[in-house]
């Protein structure tokens, strides 16, 4: 692989600029993505535009979507912008004040003008790789020919899993935190191998920046465990006492976190791992090898997302069977370089923290530090047929099938598809937006309550009611969600007032639920069935009788499923049905149509959106 190597050298010649380029010129087309899905509600928040007049939303908590206080909460299910079934004290609240300022200088200096916004991101990723870049250096310059750190800055720039965070406006949290993360890892070494008592101490202060960016961050103490235990000197008490300085700051940091009501509680979706270790580790034995798999190869963790519970479990098992092929094709390198060691184990447990939510490559920028690392090192031994490259041809044919799959992953599927998921949230955005101009517009509609028959999901829908508060349309006084997120549903007539509705397979669906006889492998309903449960979590149910009452309609839960979940609802309206006050619709393939309340004593099946 003689062009791996003049690769290297080539990038080394103008070592760091062409990595970083490398990497911003292949974020590039998310210049012109402009604001999508969750940059609405985070601009209109730093902007002082309110999606509810009477909940205000502080523009240093852009983040912050559930913030535990009940009277909040209840307000915006008043309004239709949180399901029914929220429970009044979830908590989501994302506590990123140094990404929130990046936000109020985007608003104050160029609101009217995305693609400066995007600029700044394209920057930060600069930075990131930059960092990274140097990184490499300094811990490879002890073993590895320097060509060998260029080849890996230019497989992390170009790693496709970090075309999201560098070209959606809302992931630039990552970057933040991936690169005063590294910039830490940088001062650690300095202080370690070169006795610079300045780095020592600018170190805990980098680390702490980094966790007010993103919590992520948390994942640079993964490699400063590592980095004691294979790279430090010394005796290992002598390597704790440089290693407890971060740690210190990042429990302080922690506790500061939960003091100030920041993070999660009673959420489906978000799990606490101090509050919730059990669930916690739960996550990790499913979604870590998803996540590992798809930072070296394919398919994408995302995917998850969509599958059904028997393909998950396949999903799952490829990736275990994946991952322990690759442990056999590196544990040679590992066993005889200690900077391989530090590249794995920081990469391995960078993953634990990610796991606290859904799988998604977006989550992989420290994990991909030191798994780019590793495989730069690698591929360069086998390569230059290394001392520690055994001598079976068994292991060496096998070797090869994971060189050339690896090779063709990152070094050329990976430039070929960053562009367009650098620019996919757009293309999500767009397909949305086609669906939301079909509803209804006017003055009228501020004087209105719009009831979903069916929906794609009652928290993405906040996505439309953001888009029209950036265009200053009108909006709906309340809206009202009958059914669970793609779920067909039987909708019946009980009086003047009242309809009960029977989602299919009820509310609040586990995880990949799908009815015996009628799974499908892949499909939108099992994003759907997460959404869902983002502002529940299983541990808190819902009961039998349980009554949420809200401006336009009391809701009730009249008989629960076998696991205990609501299985049918009746929603009694302060109007009779046919009022004005109150509009009917329906999602199709076409986008939002009319729906037409059944007469008393009638029932009506309402398909899944597609």
């Amino acid at each position: 692989m003689r062009w791996l190597k003049r690769l290297g050298e080539r990038s080394l010649r103008r070592f760091p600029a062409l990595p970083i380029a490398f990497g911003m010129v292949l974020a590039a087309p998310s210049l012109f993505g402009g604001l999508a899905a969750d940059d609405l509600f985070i601009y209109a928040t730093v902007g002082g535009l309110q999606p509810a007049g009477d909940v205000q939303f502080s523009p240093w908590e852009p983040y912050t979507y559930f913030n535990g206080d009940p009277e909040r909460t209840l307000a915006m299910m008043d309004r239709g912008w949180f399901p029914w079934w929220t429970d009044p004290h979830c908590r989501a609240s994302l506590g990123r004040p140094l990404t929130a300022l990046t936000f109020m200088l985007d608003d104050f200096a160029w609101a009217d003008h995305p693609v400066f916004m995007h600029l700044q991101s394209l920057l930060w990723y600069g930075l990131v790789v930059g960092a990274v870049a140097v990184l490499y250096r300094r811990v490879m310059g002890r073993t590895m020919p320097p060509w060998v750190a260029a080849v890996a800055a230019v497989l992390f720039a170009i790693d496709e899993s970090h075309a999201i965070p560098a070209g959606w406006l809302a992931n630039r949290n990552t970057l933040i935190a991936a690169f005063f993360g590294c910039v830490t890892l940088i001062c650690h070494d300095r202080w370690c191998r070169d006795g610079c008592r300045r780095s020592g101490i600018a170190a805990p202060v980098l680390l702490l920046v980094a966790l007010c960016g993103k919590e992520e961050a948390i994942c640079t103490c993964a490699y400063l465990l590592a980095y004691a235990v294979f790279l430090d000197q010394g005796s290992w008490s002598r390597r704790l006492a440089r290693f407890l300085p971060c740690v210190a700051v990042a429990i302080a940091w922690y506790v500061g976190y939960e003091a100030l009501g920041y993070g999660a509680a009673r959420s489906g979706g978000y799990v606490d791992p101090a509050a919730n270790p059990i669930r916690f580790a739960e996550r990790v034995l499913s979604n870590g090898p998803l996540l590992l798999m798809g930072q070296w190869a394919l398919p994408a963790s995302d995917l998850g997302n969509f599958e059904s519970a028997g393909l998950f479990q396949l999903h799952w098992l490829l990736a275990i069977a994946f991952l322990c092929g690759l442990g056999v094709m590196l544990a040679p390198l590992l066993r005889r370089d200690a900077s391989s060691r530090f590249w794995a184990a920081g990469s391995v447990l960078s993953v634990i923290p990610v796991c606290a939510i859904f799988t998604s490559d977006r989550l992989l920028m420290f994990v991909g530090i030191g798994a780019m690392g590793l495989l730069a090192q690698w591929l360069h031994g086998l390569s230059a047929s290394a001392c520690w490259v055994p001598e079976s041809k068994r292991w060496t044919r096998c070797a090869s099938a994971f060189r050339y799959l690896l090779v063709g992953v990152h070094l050329v599927l990976a430039p070929l598809v960053f562009p367009a998921s650098a620019i996919s949230m757009r293309f999500v955005s767009n397909a949305l937006e086609r669906i939301y101009t079909t509803l209804p517009a006017g003055t009228a509609v501020a004087n209105q309550t719009l009831v979903f028959a069916n929906t794609f999901g009652s928290i993405s829908d906040l996505v439309w009611v953001q888009a029209r508060i950036h265009r200053g349309d009108p909006l709906p006084a309340r809206t009202v969600h009958l059914n669970a997120s793609w779920s067909a549903a039987k909708i019946t007539r009980v009086d003047a007032n009242t309809l009960s509705v029977q989602p299919h397979g009820g509310y609040l669906r586990p995880r990949r639920w799908t009815p015996q006889g009628e799974a499908t492998p892949l499909s939108f309903q099992y994003l759907g069935q997460h959404l869902d449960s983002l502002t529940r979590s299983p541990d808190h149910p819902m009961e039998l009788g349980d009554k949420v009452e809200l401006t336009a309609a009391t809701i009730e839960v009249v008989s629960l499923t076998d696991d205990g979940r609501p299985a049918e609802v009746t929603f009694s309206f302060s109007v009779p049905l046919e009022d004005p006050s109150l509009r009917w619709l329906a999602v199709t393939t076409d986008g939002y149509v009319p729906f037409a309340v059944p007469a008393i004593g009638q029932t009506v099946a309402v398909r899944a959106p597609w």
